[in-house]
Order: structure tokens, then sequence, then C-alpha cells
């Protein structure tokens, strides 16, 4: 197997990124016209998902009993993408274009220069008023340019439906306003130089205070 591949190493997200993660990949792959025969029937692992989901709701009530519930049910699903990323590294056999649209994250070899990486610890926090949030994130270099972007909707498979994509040229803390206190919000940051962009970082769910 060539050393451009996917990758499922999921067992260490967070509940919140786990799910948008999985019901991406699922999405990914019941509409692709490529992955058609997977060794692993999707619909046990959107069983799986659907469990994994209905036990991170039943553990927000603090038992320690839900709780152990819902980490079995995390390693279920962990344990059967990376069953599935096996069979989609196969098909794909090294090709960028298939293993992008296979959903999963994709592990390559870093090229000098050029496109960016991805920003990290991206970060949300109450603003300086109601419906205000702060946001940030670490910095990947000099002479760049990040994009943002929110949503405060999802679709009928748990995917946040951006707004428009904002930018800024400093990894500085800056506000954002205009959401409804109460309610979860998404968001994404992206590099951008003059040689392209690079991956949006993993949505991040955030309730408005």
């Amino acid at each position: 197997m060539k050393y451009i591949r996917a990758k499922a190493n999921f067992i260490r997200y967070t509940d919140e990124k786990l799910l948008v993660k999985a019901s991406y990949i699922l999405s990914c792959m019941k509409n692709s016209t490529v992955f058609i025969n997977p060794t692993l029937p999707l619909p046990t692992i959107e069983d799986a998902y659907q469990d994994y989901q209905k036990k991170v709701i039943e553990a927000e009530s603090g038992s320690r009993e839900k709780k152990s519930y819902k980490r079995e049910s995390k390693r279920k699903l962990c344990e059967l993408l990376q069953q599935l990323v096996t069979y989609v590294n196969l098909v794909s056999d090294g090709k960028l274009s298939l293993l992008h649209s296979s959903g999963f994250p994709v592990l390559t070899r870093k090229r000098k220069g050029q496109v960016p990486d991805t920003p990290s610890a991206p970060f949300l926090c109450e603003g300086r008023t109601s419906g205000e949030v702060a946001f940030g994130f670490k910095p990947v270099g000099r002479d760049m340019f990040y994009d943002y972007r929110f949503a405060t909707e999802v679709d009928s498979y748990g995917l946040p439906q951006w707004r428009e994509i904002f930018y800024k040229t400093n990894s500085f803390r800056a506000y954002y306003s205009g959401f409804t206190p109460g309610h979860y919000i998404y968001f994404q940051v992206r590099a951008r130089n003059k040689h392209g962009q690079s991956h949006w970082t993993a949505p991040l769910l955030f309730m408005v205070g």
C-alpha cells in the first residue's frame, strides 16, 4: 500500500468532532461511485453511528454507567471505521482524488514550503457581550491569510451548513457577533498564501452564551 493513504485514528477525537467526521464519511461513501463494494456494509456502520450518537446524549446525565456505555459505543464505531478505511486505501491505491472523496482524513508526504499547513488549536469562547464569540488559532507562518467561517444549522446528515467565508491576516483573538444565545454554532479556519490553501480545520462546536 502506498504511503499516501487515508487514516482513521479517531479514538482520541472528542464526541462532537467524531460525530461530525463520521457523518461526513458516511455521506461521502453512500454517494460514491468508486467505493461501491465495501467489505463492511455501510448500514452496519450507520447503526453503530446512531448508537454512539444516542449514547453521547444519554451520557450527558453524568451517570458513570451511561458514560461507560458511551465509551464502548465509541470504541466500536472507531473499529468499524478503521476496517472501512482499509478498504478505501486498497481501492484508492494512493490516488489523492479518490482518497479525499472518501471523506477520511488523508496522510501524505509533506512538500517543501508552498501550500501552508492547517492551523492548529482553534478555539471559541464567550465574547464581550451576549450573542458574541471570541475565536482564534495558532499561526502557521509568515505572509499568510486565514479564511474562517461559521455555521448555525446542519443538514439531514448532521453536517454544518457554512455561511460566508471571511478572512484575516493574523491569528490574534477576534470577535464575531449576531448569534443567538443558547444555540450551538460551528467554526472552521484554514490558512492561505500565494501557493494555495490548507485543509479546513475540523468543525469546532460551541454553545453561544
